[in-house]
């Protein structure tokens, strides 16, 4: 009997991860959660195009990603998305239709846990202008998702790379106020996170030490926002990556950021070659100083 009693308790521990983290996985999405909480959520569902994460929160419960609000209801939490492709808009959606002009499709999706609970998911995405459906460049993503440390806090390690087919395609954004038919909103496109209203009135902090509005638009390795009740999120950007130090755009009011890596002006990839691109973005718990901020990309990099 104690035998038995000895199997059903390690069966029991082996399925909760450790630190009491679990992982849950339905066709279109995989999760991790803590006491029935969710921390982190990405959904692949292929009906939707563009992966997303959402809810993005920190272990200790506070939740910052938005997904589709009202202003601009094709934001998706933390999400990929160019803003033109040849001069096709793969950014914003028909606000009826829910439909974008340029479409994202989720093509194949692999799915791997390791006994320390790491998810690695390999996704295949093509990018084809929804008049024609004719692809014209394919994209190899990988997204690892490593188990809190001890602290409480997370990584989510995200690499793509970009492959124009027999024409080369041009990735564009809208214009900066300065140039031929600017915008004072011009510059973003990329890996981005919108936040919520909960988390409004924090502070973005970058590599250069500058804090505040006059961080935006600015080249650096990394960029922070932590939110007034502590917690918060820590992007870095990789010295491999297309103009690196990235210019980073960022909206306070909404909250919203991205390393912008088109920002100044549009990039070519020629046909048949191909654009990668790296950023590890960090999920913490409590406060994260200048100094810590730049051990992880140090420690990142190596």
């Amino acid at each position: 009997m104690k035998q038995i009693a000895l199997s059903l308790l390690m069966s029991l521990l082996a399925s909760v991860a450790p630190g009491g983290y679990d992982i849950a996985e339905t066709s279109d999405s995989i999760s991790l959660s803590m006491d029935g909480k969710t921390i982190w959520l990405l959904n692949h569902c292929k009906e939707e195009g563009k992966p997303y994460f959402h809810p993005l929160a920190t272990t200790a419960g506070q939740v910052f990603s938005n997904l589709r609000p009202q202003d601009h209801p094709w934001h998706r939490g933390l999400w990929f998305s160019w803003k033109k492709i040849n001069d096709v808009n793969y950014w914003e959606e028909n606000r009826k239709t829910g439909q974008s002009e340029g479409l994202t499709q989720l093509l194949r999706i692999q799915r791997s846990v390791s006994p320390d609970k790491t998810v690695t998911l390999k996704m295949d995405l093509a990018y084809a202008p929804a008049k024609t459906g004719t692809v014209v460049m394919t994209e190899e993503r990988t997204v690892i998702l490593h188990p809190p440390d001890g602290s409480g806090a997370y990584r989510i390690d995200w690499s793509a790379k970009f492959h124009a087919l027999e024409a080369g395609v041009v990735l564009d954004r809208t214009p900066l106020q300065n140039q031929p038919r600017g915008k004072s909103w011009g510059g973003y496109a990329g890996f981005s996170l919108r936040m919520n209203k909960a988390v409004l009135g924090g502070t973005f902090l970058n590599s250069e030490e500058v804090s505040g509005s006059g961080a935006n638009r600015q080249s650096a390795r990394w960029l922070s926002y932590t939110a007034p009740q502590g917690g918060g999120i820590l992007m870095l950007d990789h010295p491999a990556n297309l103009r690196y130090p990235s210019k980073w755009y960022f909206v306070e009011d909404m909250p919203f950021m991205t390393p912008a890596v088109i920002h100044d002006a549009p990039h070519t990839i020629k046909a048949g070659e191909t654009l990668n691109l790296r950023y590890r973005l960090i999920v913490y718990p409590g406060q994260l100083n200048a100094g810590a901020a730049e051990k992880e990309w140090v420690d990142w990099i190596r």
